[in-house]
């Protein structure tokens, strides 16, 4: 089992996110295959891709690919511990491989923490393995890169009030028309893979099923204000798995 971490900063919104993939088997020869099929060195999930087909197609590929083998969760935390992370990066991990049986090896990409501190947290939580990774090498680091670039773009819309919207015409089977938030379908195309409750909330079962995420695919930082926390519960506190439209 192989778990990567990546990072999304949002200064000017006073947030930053951990996101992180749970692999069951190693998923770099096939993104490596990706990459290559699309002609793309890395995949970067904040790059433009408005005018670029073969991005967004290659964002479509790695999502299913998450759905299909993967979960994934992310971390919530001040922009203030942007620069102090081992502590959340300790407890995160600690949470995710308590409850996880066999050898799990980790990879964080470069910047998050330093290589004393991967070493230190190894040490406590005895992983087998938990190293800081150059992106291009072990392309499973893109895969946390989308995640958390989707929910950064996601809560950003949140906390600002202000989401793009995008127009669903006939070529999408809606006539007429229908408008809808950019950061919600993006991220919202990951929810069936969001690590969450086994147990299902609610009386209208199971079309209009939600679980709960908290402690299990959303994990809040001690250090955030109120108001940050209550956005992310708001935004990812629970999971709704039925038609979005």
């Amino acid at each position: 089992m192989e778990i990567f971490i990546d990072e999304s900063i949002h200064d000017q919104y006073g947030f930053m996110l951990l996101g992180f993939v749970i692999c069951t088997s190693d998923p770099c020869e096939h993104i490596g295959a990706l990459l290559k099929f699309y002609n793309a060195e890395e995949y970067h999930a904040s790059s433009k891709m408005d005018n670029d087909s073969d991005m967004r197609d290659l964002r479509s590929k790695l999502r299913n690919y998450i759905n299909s083998n993967c979960s994934w969760g992310i971390v919530v935390a001040p922009i203030s511990n942007r620069y102090a992370l081992s502590e959340i990066v300790h407890d995160v991990l600690k949470k995710l491989t308590e409850p996880l049986s066999g050898d799990i090896s980790t990879y964080i990409d470069e910047g998050i923490i330093t290589m004393d501190e991967s070493e230190k947290i190894k040490q406590i939580l005895s992983l087998k393995k938990l190293s800081i990774c150059d992106s291009k090498k072990y392309e499973g680091i893109q895969l946390a890169d989308l995640v958390v670039a989707l929910c950064g773009v996601r809560l950003r819309e949140e906390i600002s009030g202000q989401p793009k919207m995008l127009t669903y015409g006939k070529e999408a089977g809606f006539d007429p028309p229908i408008q809808a938030e950019l950061g919600y379908e993006l991220w919202a195309s990951l929810r069936y893979s969001m690590r969450r409750s086994s147990i299902a909330k609610g009386e209208d079962m199971p079309d209009m099923a939600c679980f709960d995420t908290i402690n299990t695919g959303l994990f809040i930082a001690d250090y955030c204000s109120d108001k940050l926390s209550k956005s992310a519960q708001k935004t990812f506190g629970e999971i709704y798995l039925g038609c979005i439209h």
